[in-house]
Order: structure tokens, then sequence, then C-alpha cells
């Protein structure tokens, strides 16, 4: 029989590092608990466990707060249309590259951070011009994920993974360059001359200087690293589902940024113009690869024409700065004919980009129609903000329950006549974003998470089509969802005009009755809003008006009164249900 004695140092470090290993990747969904058990006085058994057992990766979530929670159902959900906000998510499970979200096994985080470690093995024997581009061209596609996604979910791997990233490129652009170069002195008939000749050895001879470098750059680049950001941002990545409303307002973004470089480009007539221009297109058709695959097989022909064409212009304007640095001095007319030909390479390729994407009818317009609009949009957007909000708030279940009880409540206030005079027309939506976001500060800490969530949602760029006010109104009405009520001592309220004051009040009001109605030990099923001339009786369908939850609404309702300058009294739904009247102490509320 084994001594616990006899064990080695060695040996219980192995059995301490595999225990490790297995409790990390159990608890993080990516392997299922393994046949063996391990022991430090008895080495590694077969564990014959039964089928049903549990698995460790049910275990409290607490000890992994850097992952996010995996429900059976979505993270986020509309009132109207639990399905498509965002897609569902399920659990997940990585398995050779793929999740279970991900339609197609060439997609995704896992795919294209997989194949960069792979690409940089080939790259570190062969720095041939096929695998440096092929290395680059995986390396852009995981930066492409990492800056959609790194907006939403604040775990710091996705900056580490950004800056390994970043750094490669960069120490392989010169010799991709090079590369680019050799193949156009290829091509080029102007390129047969005295200086094509000159460029080429040139050329060659700074490659070699190159290919150490960046061979170099290869042996410094930590795949292990890489591959354990692999592991941990994958699950994080399949928690948005491709083509779903929180994956098609991703694209929108970039398609508006790409879309106003091609307007400045097209404008300014500039090199720089052009350049960023191609930069935003490749963003833009990795985005659309990796988050809308619906949409790859119609728009990935065009984007690919396009980011060649632009990529054939860039390419002309490096080799025309490479020739102005060899050039013989005396020999003008060479430049001359160096520059015609070039300048005659560029017109021709721009020409055809204008044919395609300036025209009336262009690329451009159409990518923008099968984008959210309209009442889509609007969905989209809150999408967005759901999933920033979801990776910030521990809790988010409540929160979105939350959510839909605050849009039912506007429903029935608004069907009444209330929220007519709102100094915006998405009043609606911006009282789901709110309760949506209501929560994030306690990312930074309990004490005073409300004013946090209100400094944070100030933080965010302004959604699409929203106006600041509309902005402004929504991290209001987070920001007094509890505690103290809106007063004039606070600054961010005061400063306000008469509307927005209103509109906060009656907004805030809202969340706070809404969250309220969370803390019943059943939930109300139904609410239906009567006017009479005393004032406004709530029926909740499901409410029985027992304690506690009496004290709590009766104080919860308080600002709701103000808002809409009329008494509210809630009562059971259910006809004959016992009412018990209480007197109430006015509640004081830390500012």
């Amino acid at each position: 029989m084994h001594n616990p004695a006899n064990a080695t140092d060695s040996q219980c470090a192995t059995y301490i590092f595999l225990i490790g290993n297995e409790f990390r990747f159990c608890a993080t969904g990516i392997f299922r608990p393994s046949r063996f058990s391990y022991s430090r006085s008895g080495g590694v058994h077969v564990c014959h466990r039964r089928r049903n057992a549990p698995r460790l990766s049910a275990l409290s979530r607490p000890t992994f707060r850097h992952l996010p929670e995996s429900p059976a159902q979505s993270r986020i959900v509309l009132p109207e249309a639990p399905a498509s906000f965002p897609a569902e998510i399920g659990e997940t499970r990585i398995v050779k590259g793929e999740t279970q979200n991900s339609p197609r096994a060439e997609l995704g985080l896992a795919h294209w951070m997989a194949r960069a470690r792979k690409i940089c093995k080939k790259a570190g024997k062969e720095p041939s011009a096929d695998n440096i581009h092929d290395l680059r061209t995986a390396l852009r596609r995981c930066l492409a994920i990492e800056s959609a996604l790194s907006e939403c979910d604040p775990h710091p791997d996705w900056k580490k993974m950004k800056r390994a990233g970043k750094k490669l490129l960069k120490n392989l652009g010169e010799l991709r360059d090079s590369q680019v170069l050799l193949d156009w002195l290829g091509k080029l008939e102007v390129a047969k001359d005295g200086l094509g000749e000159a460029l080429k050895m040139s050329v060659e001879q700074e490659q070699k200087h190159l290919k150490t470098a960046a061979a170099k750059a290869l042996g410094d680049f930590d795949q292990q690293k890489w591959k354990s950001w692999e592991e941990t941002l994958t699950p994080r990545a399949a928690l948005v589902a491709p083509d779903s409303p929180v994956s098609q307002y991703i694209a929108l973004e970039r398609w508006e940024e790409s879309y106003r470089r091609h307007r400045f480009a097209l404008h300014s007539q500039s090199r720089i113009g052009y350049h960023r221009l191609r930069v935003g297109l490749k963003n833009f058709r990795y985005t659309v690869e990796n988050f809308l695959p619906g949409l790859k097989a119609q728009w990935d022909k065009d984007l690919k024409q396009l980011q060649n064409l632009l990529g054939d212009v860039h390419d002309l304007d490096v080799l025309w700065s490479r020739v102005i640095r060899v050039r013989p001095e005396s020999d003008r007319a060479t430049l001359s004919t160096w520059k015609t030909a070039i300048e005659e390479e560029k017109k021709q390729r721009l020409a055809q980009y204008r044919s395609v994407a300036a025209s009336k009818n262009s690329v451009w317009q159409v990518w923008r129609a099968a984008l959210p609009q309209d009442q889509k949009l609007e969905e989209a957007a809150v999408a967005k903000l759901g999933a920033w909000a979801s990776f910030r708030t521990p809790e988010f279940a409540p929160v979105q329950r939350i959510a839909a009880r605050a849009v039912e409540l506007y429903d029935v206030l608004a069907a009444r006549g209330f929220a007519v005079g709102l100094p915006t027309e998405r009043a609606r939506w911006i009282v789901q974003a709110a309760a949506l976001m209501q929560d994030v500060g306690l990312s930074e800490g309990s004490k005073g998470h409300h004013k946090e969530s209100y400094r944070l949602i100030r933080k965010q760029p302004v959604p699409i089509g929203w106006k600041k006010t509309d902005w402004e109104l929504t991290a209001l009405a987070a920001r007094y969802h509890r505690k103290a009520l809106p007063q004039l001592k606070h600054k961010e309220f005061s400063t306000l005009p008469a509307a927005m004051q209103q509109a906060t009040l009656f907004l805030a009001g809202i969340l706070r009755l809404a969250n309220c109605f969370e803390q019943a030990a059943k939930p109300a099923r139904k609410l239906q809003l009567d006017v009479t001339p005393e004032g406004l009786t709530l029926r909740a369908y499901g409410y029985d008006g027992e304690e506690p939850l009496l004290s709590k609404l009766a104080n919860a309702k308080h600002l709701l009164e103000i808002a809409c300058r009329k008494p509210i009294v809630i009562l059971p739904g259910a006809a004959g249900a016992a009412l018990q009247r209480v007197e109430l102490k006015a509640k004081t509320h830390a500012a």
C-alpha cells in the first residue's frame, strides 16, 4: 500500500496541479469532470461516477466571479419578445473550437484564436508571405471580436489579448509590407527598368533582417497565455449569440463608423482618408462574418471586393513612398514615369470603388437597409444596453423581471394619458433601459450603487438614434430608482428644465414601484389601472394585499403619486380579496 510519507514533493505538486486544472476546467464548463480522482496519498484512481452525478461546474458561483452566469434561459429578455433579446444562451461547452451557439465551426472567437496559435507555430518555422498574411488576418479577426465584446464585458483578459495581438501585428507589419512590395514589383510593367531592379534588391536585402526580427517576435509570442485567454474569453463571447439584436446593433455601430470614413474619404480624396476607410471597412467585414453569419453569404463578395480595391490603393501608396526613398536624384524622367504608372493603377481602382460604393443605390445603402431601423433599432439599442448591464449586475434575472414590470406600468399609465407631455418620444424604451441598467453600480461596490450607476451610464456613448436628453433621462431614472427622492439640492436634478424634472419624477417613480413588486413572494400576473375622482386605483392580479409588501408598496408609490399629482391605491386584482389598511410613518432616505 502506498504510504503518504513516501510521496515525493514532485508527486504532491503533480497531484495538486491536476486537481487544480480539473476544478478550473469543470467550473468554466469547458470540459466534463474526468473519470479519475486524485489523492495526495494514493496517486490517481479510476472513479466510477454515476451517470446523473452532479458536475463540478454546478458548484457555488461566488468562487468564480470572473465568469458570467450561464442560466438555462437568456440573460436578457424583452417584455414583448423574450426570444429576440438577445438569442438564447444556454449552457456553453467548448469542443474543438466550437460553442453550442456557433452556427459554423469557422466562425467565432474560439476558431480565430485557435487558428492564430496554429499559424503562429507554422510561421515561426517558415515566415512565408502566405503564413504571415494568414496570421495577421486571424489576429485582426480576433481583435475585431474583442473590440465589439469588450464594450460590454469588462473582463481584464480582453485588454491583455488585445495588447498581445496588436504587438505581434505591429512586429510583423514591416515584413508583410516588404512581401507585398515584391509582389507589386513583379506585376508592374514599369518595374522592369533599372529603378525597379534597384528596388527589388533593396527590399530583398531588407527582408532578411525583417525575417530575423519577425522570427524573434513569433518566438516571444506567449502561446500559453493566448490559450488561457482563449479558454476564459470564448465562453463569455458565446453569451452574445450570432444574428441576435445585440449582434445586429454591434454591426450597425461598425457600419456607422465605416460609412463616416467613406464619406470623408470621398470628400477629402486624401491618402489618409482612404487608409482609414480601408481599416474601417475591414473591421465591418470581420464583424459581419462573426456576428451576422446569416448575412455573410450575401455581403461577403462586395465587402471583399471593396477591401481588396482599397488595399491595392494603400499598397501603391506604400510603393511610391519607397520609390521616393531610393530614387536617383538626377533621374527625374524615371520618377515621372513611375509616378504616372502608379497613379494610373490607383485611379482605376478608385473609379471601380466609386462605381460600387458611391452610386445612388450603393452597397452601403443595401447594407444599411438590412440592419435595424425604426422599431427594430430601438429594440436592438436596448438589447445592447442590457448586454452591457448583464456583465456588471451580479443578479441579472430579477432586473429583467423589474424591467418587464416597469414597461407594463408605463403602458397602463400611458393608456390613461399620464405619459402625455414628456419631453421625449421614446419614454417607454428609456424606462426599460434604465431598469436594466439600474444596478450596474454594484460592479463598483454596494454602497450608494445607484449613484455609481448614474455615473457609469453617463460615460457610455449615446445609443444610435437617441438624443443626449434621452440618455440623461435614462441615467437619472436609474439614479433615483431607490433611496432619496429627487430634490433641488441635487445638482444633477436642479439644473434640469422643468419638463425634464417632471419626466425624471415620472420614470423614476415607475422604477421604484416596479422594484417593490419584485419583492412579492408571488409575482403579480397583470396590472390594471382605473382613474376615479379620488385618484388612481391600480389592481395587481396575484397580489394578496398582505404585509410586509403592503407597507413597502405604500412607500414605493409616493414618488409616482407626486409625478401624477394623484393619490394611488393599490388593490389585489382578485375579486373579494381582503385588504389590510395600515398607518404608515414617514420614511426618510439617505441622499
